[in-house]
């Protein structure tokens, strides 16, 4: 019984095998038939290439000499698929056909070769598409192999001169008390949020520009290289998407994070426009400490030396400014000085807004004494107006600073009072410290006393004394 089947698997398969076919090569001009033994021309069209070249009726095709070709050398004629004849009996452009063919008429001449000569011009690109699998790698021909390894070469070179375009982005909002407090990964005005984009634009050719579009809202924009010649820029550019007032309504309503989608085009000498979607996100923190660049992140101006001036002092106050903290640039700055109230009382200097950390020497009004308030007072391109968290210096008559020395003076003998009779109490305060701090804190001219519950440590201020002192009992000898 598994013998009459298995007998019967290779029956069908042997009859489907021998099925015959008919293939017609049209560009040659002639059609051959294919019954699993022989290969028989079928017809030749009067004039074809095949007709000129000698093919007749009833030849039978033996095997092909050239091209020489995987799939032909591998097997005879007959039992090749009918694909893969139509394949081999066509001449390949810009090749010579040899087939060997034989005759059953005797007034027909042969055995003998017929020669096939394609009108087809090579293409100019042979293979648009690669790489090729294998199955049509098996058919192609010597020549063939060769442009196509030629076009392998030239993929890969075009493949690693593809330009390239990258985007980096994420930027976060902090809010508290109903206040937009910081940002990070962009920055603000008072009126709009700037999301912070980062595009690695890269040509390996001479790059012309990127173009930034967004729909409504958008204020379409165009970046453009520092030279003509230029292949790689990276674009660092802060988008005002988001309004202020949106951003602090995300907290009053949870919601999820912001999110944009820009077109983005890149132009490259000689290649087509490499057009990609980037979406910009904006998450927004509600209430949340503030991480520490966030905190500093608007400090701007820093006054250096000197720390403080008499009257009539007329040494000038150095002070740094760092307007590229802000994000965006603002489109003035100028430095100020303020009053009590917070007005501008004077403006000291305009500042330029393209620079990064700049020094300037300032010359207060030193006639009396007073606390001198300074600020960096900038306009933003949306015409909003910001301004910096003050930096004070003090100005002092004689009469103050002599008072100052007085006090600490004064706090100094304190002190060293009290020293004197605390160790003629204790050779060892950390001995019984239980013993050390009730001592301490019945002492009436400290401020308070108190003690580490491990132990290892107690601290203490005498009233009118500067600073407190501490004491550690691993380190006490």
């Amino acid at each position: 019984m598994f013998l009459a089947s298995l007998l019967s698997v290779f029956t069908g398969a042997w009859l489907l095998a021998a099925t015959p076919f008919t293939v017609t090569v049209k560009s040659a001009g002639y059609s051959a038939r294919s019954d699993g033994e022989t290969v028989t021309v079928t017809q030749v069209v009067k004039k074809g290439l095949a007709d000129t070249a000698g093919l007749q009726t009833g030849m039978t095709l033996v095997r092909i000499i050239t091209p020489i070709r995987r799939f032909t050398s591998r097997a005879p004629l007959p039992q090749l698929t009918q694909d893969e004849l139509l394949d081999a009996l066509t001449p390949p452009p810009g090749e010579l056909l040899q087939l060997t063919v034989a005759s059953k008429d005797p007034k027909k001449r042969g055995p003998g070769s017929v020669f096939l000569q394609s009108r087809e011009p090579v293409p100019d690109n042979m293979f648009p598409v690669v790489p090729l699998p294998k199955e049509k790698l098996e058919r192609l021909t010597m020549l063939q192999m060769n442009y196509y390894f030629a076009r392998l070469a030239q993929a890969a070179e075009a493949e690693k001169n593809k330009p390239t375009l990258e985007a980096e982005q994420e930027t976060r909002a902090y809010v508290v008390k109903g206040q937009l407090e910081g940002m990070m990964g962009g920055g603000f005005t008072p009126l709009q949020a700037h999301a912070r984009l980062i595009l690695k634009a890269d040509c390996h050719s001479p790059l012309e520009k990127v173009e930034l579009s967004g729909g409504a809202g958008f204020q379409a924009l165009t970046l453009r290289p520092d030279s003509a010649n230029q292949a790689y820029k990276r674009f660092v550019v802060d988008l005002p998407l988001w309004s202020v007032r949106d951003v602090v309504q995300g907290c009053a309503s949870p919601r999820p994070p912001f999110e944009r989608t820009l077109s983005v085009g890149m132009s490259c000498q000689g290649k087509p426009v490499l057009k990609r979607d980037v979406p910009v996100k904006l998450t927004v923190h509600c209430e949340e400490p503030l991480p520490g660049e966030v905190t500093y992140g608007r400090q701007v101006l820093y006054l250096v030396d000197p720390w403080e001036f008499l009257v009539g002092d007329t040494k000038p106050l150095l002070a740094r400014v760092s307007l590229d903290k802000l994000i965006p640039r603002p489109a003035e700055a100028t430095l100020v000085e303020l009053d009590a109230a917070g007005k501008v009382s004077r403006r000291h200097a305009s500042l330029p807004t393209d620079s990064h950390e700049q020094e300037l020497k300032l010359t207060l009004d030193t006639k009396e004494a007073r606390t001198a308030r300074l600020a960096v007072e900038v306009r933003f391109a949306d015409g909003s107006h910001w301004m910096s968290a003050p930096e004070t210096r003090e100005i002092l008559s004689q009469e103050q600073v002599d008072a100052r020395t007085r006090r600490v003076v004064e706090a100094r003998a304190k002190l060293d009072a009290f020293e004197k009779r605390f160790f003629e109490k204790f050779d060892d305060p950390c001995k019984d410290l239980p013993a050390t701090m009730k001592w301490l804190q019945a002492q009436t001219d400290l401020e308070y006393a108190s003690a580490e519950k491990d132990g290892h440590s107690f601290s203490y201020k005498v009233k009118g004394a500067l600073a407190p002192l501490a004491f550690s009992c691993h380190s006490w000898k």
